[in-house]
């Protein structure tokens, strides 16, 4: 059986120890590891596309969307949440899943009784109020008891949110800044939770021709910091929870569960943000037609296509020159 450790401290590649320890212990223990991301972990999930038998899912306290979305997406998994002992647990997460003490987990010295077919029973968790071990017992109540559709939808749009904050963590990676998201890779994430929660999102594409280009004898800094300002002046017009992601002179806006006149305006927005920056008159770009002009456009998913290139080939053919 292969177990795939997750973490939202490291990337699956750069270990922490706590990572480093799990592995030690499944593996002595006979099993086949592999690491990955949360985020990685559960976007698989929720695009169908997850082959492992068995799950680790650290949590932090009050983490209610992470245990909840990864109940339903790895459903008919062997699942086990590492928690604190005064982690913020919904009702009912037992069912299925095993709560294993975050202390124990660092330390390598957690049950693997769930592997073994012997499900929550088994598995313990630090009691908040005695510092005691206290058996989770599984209840044959819940086993009935699984979240609806709705319900999995609205866990799974909560997890989403989530995972883009922990997406950025990673990518940070104790730099400065994180680096830029790429476009086409955050655009593919978004049609997986769409497809697994239900819900619409739209897309604005902005073509900066020229933001990119580092001219003969500008230093290549010069470039990188107008892609970090243009970057800036998009985040600053739109909502706190869309995504903002690019590739060379290419910037990608993902709006979560919005509608056509949403999308409309957060568009108009951003052209209005560019018009007015300094930015823009840095550069100078030359009124010109097609690629060689500054333009905006937009797509929505589900109503103008259901998978990433169809959404971007219909945002690049809606593309109007800034004024």
């Amino acid at each position: 059986m292969t177990v795939n450790i997750t973490c939202y401290d490291c990337d699956g590649r750069r270990l922490c120890e706590a990572c480093r320890t799990a592995a030690r212990t499944l593996t002595a223990a006979g099993y086949r590891v592999e690491h990955s991301t949360r985020y990685a972990a559960l976007r698989a999930a929720a695009s169908g596309t997850y082959g492992f038998e068995a799950c680790v899912v650290p949590v932090a306290a009050h983490e209610r969307a992470v245990i909840d979305a990864a109940s339903s997406l790895l459903a008919g998994k062997r699942l086990a949440f590492i928690v604190d002992r005064n982690a913020d647990v919904p009702p009912g997460a037992a069912a299925g899943a095993a709560m294993l003490p975050r202390e124990q987990y660092v330390a390598g010295e957690f049950s693997l009784a769930w592997l073994n077919g012997a499900g929550a029973a088994a598995a313990r968790i630090l009691d908040a109020d005695r510092h005691a071990p206290a058996a989770i017992v599984r209840r044959p109540d819940l086993e009935t008891d699984r979240p609806g559709s709705a319900d999995q939808a609205h866990a799974t749009r909560r997890l989403k949110r989530l995972a883009d904050d922990a997406r950025s963590v990673v990518a940070k990676a104790g730099l400065p800044s994180a680096p830029r998201l790429d476009m086409v890779a955050v655009l593919e994430d978004e049609v997986a939770w769409a497809h697994a929660s239900g819900q619409r999102f739209g897309i604005v594409l902005v073509h900066l021709h020229g933001v990119s280009a580092a001219k003969p004898g500008v230093q290549t800094a010069t470039a990188e910091s107008r892609i970090r300002d243009a970057e800036n002046i998009i985040v600053r017009a739109v909502r706190s929870t869309d995504v903002v992601s690019g590739r060379g002179d290419d910037y990608l806006v993902v709006l979560p569960e919005a509608d056509e006149a949403g999308t409309l305006l957060a568009m108009r927005r951003v052209a209005a943000a560019l018009n007015g920056s300094e930015l823009r008159a840095a550069v100078k770009p030359k009124r010109a037609r097609g690629f060689a002009a500054w333009s905006v456009g937009r797509a929505l998913f589900p109503d103008d296509a259901t998978t990433r290139d169809a959404l971007l080939a219909r945002a690049t053919a809606s593309l109007e020159a800034l004024q």
